[in-house]
């Protein structure tokens, strides 16, 4: 497990969303990459905890600013890690750290807590409590949180100290994370704060669930929940099956409240017909894709070409025939 690295001061204001590098040991010989990482005290690390390798060192640390939290990212070699009541009385810091395990696992003791966390599960420590641990060989994601900013959305601090969330629970967090991290350049700088909220809300979301409990602020609830109601509907987006009644078994929540979620698009049904028709158009608008309108209906969930196509006109004003040829010729369309 590791803290993230501090963001550095840059000029002028970044056009979009990126990681920076902040450490990597590839260019140093192996005999000088870990006393060069504890050197550099990346994060504050070399204050903050004492560590032990147990294999020839190597490390790649990146940051991602997203304005209002900081992204870490760390591919980290195996080695112990250990804050005492020292370190926490010396540096007075009580944050929450969030360490979201994408490769690897942690094995500790969290001031007497025993924890496990595998890979694709969440660890979360309280830094102003001792902790000793042994981190496998790993890719990991973190990030801090003051202590008074973390209460206001999850239960007390001290009671999360060594608490794991467990794959299941923790799954749409990692994998929000493993995409933001190859796609944030696409991302407007501006975005940032929205992203970061985001990552906040899944957190929320992901904590309470690993709980059992209902998470402390009811809109970011509504919020985590909204983005994992989303997120089922695209894994599954091409399946006839694919209904309200199945969303609310998936998600073990009531009709009303999938409806309430996707009020402002309609509802659940015509979310996801909406974004059916989206792809269809999309596939339409490629080049080289010469599928019959039939296999696209059969594809996306539709029942027959002559009901896609009815679909299709009362959105775009043309049927899908001739949405394409408009594309093909490099006429616009009409607008959506």
């Amino acid at each position: 497990m590791t803290s993230v690295p501090q963001p550095h001061a840059t000029g002028a204001a970044p056009v979009s969303l990126g990681w920076a590098s902040v450490f990597a040991s590839d260019d140093l010989s192996e005999r000088e990459r870990y006393d060069a990482w504890r050197g550099t005290n990346v994060a504050n690390l070399s204050t903050r905890y004492d560590t032990a390798p147990r294999e020839p060192f190597a490390v790649e640390m990146k940051w991602l600013d997203l304005g209002t939290l900081g992204l870490g990212q760390a591919r980290i070699t195996a080695q112990d890690w250990t804050r005492s009541r020292l370190h926490a009385a010396r540096d007075h810091s009580d944050d929450l750290v969030v360490n979201v395990r994408h490769v690897g696992a942690a094995y500790g003791d969290m001031d007497g807590r025993q924890a496990v966390a595998p890979a694709g599960s969440i660890l979360l420590s309280d830094m102003a409590r001792p902790q000793h641990h042994f981190s496998e060989a790993s890719v990991s994601t973190g990030f801090s949180l003051p202590r008074a900013v973390a209460e206001r959305f999850l239960p007390s601090v001290r009671g999360l100290h060594g608490h794991v969330v467990a794959p299941d629970q923790a799954a749409l967090l990692v994998s929000h994370l493993a995409m933001l991290e190859r796609q944030a350049a696409q991302l407007p700088a501006h975005c940032g704060p929205m992203v970061a909220q985001t990552v906040l809300d899944l957190l929320a979301v992901s904590v309470a669930a690993s709980l059992g409990t209902v998470p402390v602020d009811a809109d970011q609830h509504d919020r985590g929940l909204g983005v994992q109601l989303r997120a089922e509907i695209e894994r599954n987006l091409g399946s006839p099956s694919l209904n309200t009644a199945r969303l609310a078994r998936t998600l073990g929540v009531s009709r009303s409240t999938l409806y309430r979620l996707l009020r402002d698009e309609g509802g659940v049904q015509a979310y996801i017909r909406t974004r059916r028709l989206d792809r269809i158009a999309e596939t339409l608008r490629a080049p080289g894709d010469r599928r019959t309108i039939a296999a696209l209906a059969e594809r996306w969930g539709f029942c027959d070409a002559a009901y896609l196509g009815r679909a299709f006109r009362e959105v775009y004003g043309v049927t899908p025939g001739d949405y394409r040829g408009l594309h093909a010729s490099g006429d616009a369309p009409p607008a959506r």
